[in-house]
């Protein structure tokens, strides 16, 4: 979930003074009249930054076809930093894949890099009111405002839940057949996102609600996903509704239920007699300065956020740690008998760490737009910019992570992952709000499905990638066969 969370420790002095001197690539000033000698490197501007030549249709359907590919070949080619063109409308993103780069986009201040408008992709699905969408005070503000409903006792609260789903929900998924694993996943997480929504009682129409939701979020497996709508004139909208294959139309039509359900789930909500800590309440209690409570549409895309950064992120965690554990044997063993033990988790957790180093849920962290000049590695990023931080890159970097496409939980086995080396839920004052939400769902559901079952795959070797909006799942779901095992059961 790229929504905010606090400032990391390290960085919290950082907060109010940029790291970089903003002058400092400029010309030196002059000095009585005389111009001044240079006394160090004129910053290389970014419009020099090298890229794929090819057309930006190509690149995007480059991308979309084999995300990791493409920007693995464009490292290669082109170094650490480099543009792409694979946004709709076109518009260059300059790629940041060395930590050094990234832990000075991180440290930048809140009002010289924006995320606001870095979201445009997912606007469709969240508006532009909520916390994903907001900069600088507004969205100190409103994090502020939100943040106890997922910390503290609230979050006691959610996970005691989760463990609980997690022995109901895995109960019901099929056994003994090979079943594409991301839907059933999906379900559990949106399930996950209503207790932290709506509290330990939902609303009383949640059955129809995540339906609609699944059906919304299918646009996820898309091109079209990747079209920034609210760019675009309403005449071009109407004529991309009409073209079937790229679900626009009917994404429109289950938006318009999905809204009118969620508006029907808040008056239920505002009828309780005592709100709690849930989020839902918490927006309900939240003020404009003029005492004014957030308006109808605020309180939609506030959940809406959630309900898509935070399922759509964890649930593709967890399909690739089905895919990782499924095989490599021997991590798979060990963490079994880490598991029969009962007595440690931290092969479990180092595992968790692992899966998302080697698949971060947002593989380029959500863009961050330029709005003073700020250099960046020697190179000069202008206002209206877009910066993209690869945690893909990042976390494939040889030099930080040795043998670093190998699945080797024992990495981390003792060993806290790095600040500005490890980046799955972004960094700085963006990073995810949800962050400890996700990773107890990723280890509850680990240790509940290896307690009892065997993970087989149907087919032999690794499944491909596929795109599914900002995110990347294994291409078939992945495909897996569960299996009841006893503690004696064979794992080979």
């Amino acid at each position: 979930m790229d929504v905010p969370n606090p400032v990391p420790a390290d960085a919290q002095d950082q907060t109010d003074k940029c790291p970089v001197d903003h002058g400092a690539a400029l010309a030196p000033a002059a000095v009585n009249g005389e111009p001044a000698r240079a006394t160090r490197r004129m910053a290389t501007p970014a419009s020099a930054l090298p890229g794929p030549k090819t057309l930006p249709a190509l690149q995007i359907l480059r991308y979309w076809k084999r995300p990791d590919w493409f920007v693995e070949q464009c490292r290669e080619q082109f170094g650490s930093r480099f543009a792409l063109r694979i946004r709709i409308p076109p518009r260059p993103l300059y790629v940041l894949s060395d930590p050094e780069d990234v832990k000075t986009m991180f440290m930048a201040p809140a009002d010289v890099l924006h995320t606001g408008n870095g979201s445009a992709t997912i606007e469709k699905f969240t508006g532009q009111t909520g916390l994903a969408w907001l900069d600088e005070n507004p969205h100190n503000v409103r994090r502020r405002l939100i943040m106890p409903s997922m910390h503290g006792k609230a979050l006691q609260r959610i996970e005691a839940s989760i463990d609980k789903m997690a022995v109901a929900e895995i109960a019901t998924w099929p056994r003994d057949r090979p079943v594409a694993m991301h839907p059933l996943i999906h379900r559990f997480t949106l399930n996950v996102i209503r207790e932290v929504i709506f509290g330990r009682k939902g609303p009383s129409n949640w059955d129809e609600l995540i339906s609609v939701l699944i059906d919304m979020m299918s646009l996820n497996n898309r091109m079209a996903s990747a079209a920034v709508i609210h760019k675009m004139s309403p005449k071009m909208v109407r004529r991309l509704a009409r073209i079937k294959p790229l679900g626009l139309g009917d994404f429109f039509k289950q938006r318009a239920r999905c809204d009118a359900l969620i508006a029907d789930a808040v008056k239920e909500h505002q009828a309780t007699a005592e709100l709690g800590d849930d989020m839902l309440s918490v927006l309900l209690k939240i003020k404009h300065e003029d005492g004014s409570p957030l308006t109808a549409v605020e309180l939609r895309d506030e959940m809406m956020t959630i309900f898509l950064a935070g399922t759509e992120t964890t649930a593709s965690a967890i399909a690739w740690g089905f895919e990782y554990l499924s095989r490599n044997h021997e991590a798979r063993e060990r963490l079994i008998a880490e598991i029969d033990a009962g007595e440690s988790d931290d092969y479990l957790t180092a595992t968790v760490n692992e899966v998302l180093r080697l698949r971060p849920s947002i593989p380029q962290i959500i863009p961050r737009e330029v709005m003073k000049p700020i250099e960046i590695g020697g190179v000069l990023f202008e206002p209206g910019m877009l910066l993209w931080a690869s945690a893909y890159l990042l976390h494939r970097d040889p030099a930080l992570y040795p043998d670093p496409d190998a699945f080797k939980p024992e990495r981390f086995v003792g060993v806290k992952p790095g600040t500005y080396t490890w980046i799955p839920f972004g960094g700085g004052r963006i990073r995810c709000l949800g962050a400890s939400i996700a990773l107890i769902e990723m280890k509850v559901v680990f240790r509940e499905v290896l307690r009892q079952h065997l993970l087989v795959r149907p087919e032999p070797g690794p499944e491909k990638t596929r795109s599914r909006s900002v995110s990347t799942l294994p291409a078939n779901g992945p495909r897996m066969e569960l299996r009841e095992r006893t503690r004696a059961s064979s794992l080979a």
